[in-house]
């Protein structure tokens, strides 16, 4: 059976999942100002207090989100890109090569930070939101979905790249590997313009959900939590974090409806002709 074959007969066979998903969940707005940001990440929190935030970005590359409809099984929150955010609000996935070049190198301590992660390189349209915090549990907690157009084509060649360092400690590890679009488990979920999505388990059952945490802190003194994304080699081909539950407890897992049939539905998106980069 041709490829096309079979993604279309899956996606039909999926029609019941995908017409109980409504659209319109993921609802992004610009926001670049870094207290509202972290409030809104850490929005009903406990245990948590935030003490200061700063933020390096972009025009665009920072906003909020709500997300009635749980696409991904995010909670509403923040997102962060190396691109608009504006463009990563649920729906089709229209484009293939969809991207924003500010155009802009990253800083020396930046390139520093993400080249443990996307490995040694030039990075650009770097956004970072660092914010010092005291916890009472000893614990931060936090919700994230990491996607990229990057993926598939540029696998290995752009390896875009997202940290999240708490006292200058990168805790983005999944399954062992870090955050970027080299890992094993990036695929082809439906649901937003973002071709891939880090979503690990088995292909009709993944999660594209990561929960992130770190315990034993200091509850004395004020912590420092960074989330940093950029570019690996060029400005070209955004990568996207979505974050939520951000505070000092577990955040409460919500159920991810319809995964199967996004991945079906993100297969047929990347059946598509896609126009290299030069």
């Amino acid at each position: 059976m041709k490829l096309s074959h079979l993604i279309s007969s899956l996606v039909l066979s999926l029609g019941g999942l995908v017409a109980a998903t409504p659209a319109h969940a993921i609802v992004a707005s610009l926001n670049t100002n870094a207290n509202s940001l972290a409030a809104a990440a850490a929005a009903g929190s406990t245990g948590f207090t935030i003490n200061s935030v700063t933020l390096s970005g972009h025009s665009t590359s920072t906003g909020t989100f709500t997300n009635a409809s749980n696409t991904y099984g995010i909670g509403s929150g923040i997102v962060l890109s190396t691109g608009n955010v504006l463009h990563y609000g649920d729906g089709a996935n229209n484009s293939t090569g969809n991207s924003t070049n500010y155009g802009v190198s990253a800083t020396a301590a930046q390139t520093a930070t993400l080249s443990q992660i996307g490995g040694a390189a030039d990075y650009f349209d770097v956004t970072e939101l660092t914010i010092n915090f005291t916890t009472t549990t000893g614990s931060v907690f936090f919700n994230t979905v990491f996607g990229s157009e990057e993926f598939p084509e540029y696998v290995g060649k752009f390896v875009d790249a997202f940290g999240l360092l708490i006292d200058g400690q990168n805790i983005a590890f999944v399954g062992g590997k870090p955050v970027n679009i080299d890992h094993p488990s990036m695929a082809a979920i439906a649901g937003t313009e973002l071709d891939g999505v880090l979503c690990p388990g088995a292909a009709n059952q993944c999660s594209p959900v990561q929960t992130f945490s770190l315990s034993g802190l200091d509850t004395s003194i004020s912590h420092t939590l960074k989330f940093i994304i950029g570019d690996r080699g060029d400005s070209s081909l955004d990568t996207t974090v979505y974050i939520s539950a951000l505070g000092g407890t577990p955040p409460a897992e919500i159920p991810l409806p319809g995964t199967l049939a996004l991945f079906g539905l993100g297969l047929l998106g990347l059946a598509r002709a896609r126009q290299q980069r030069a």
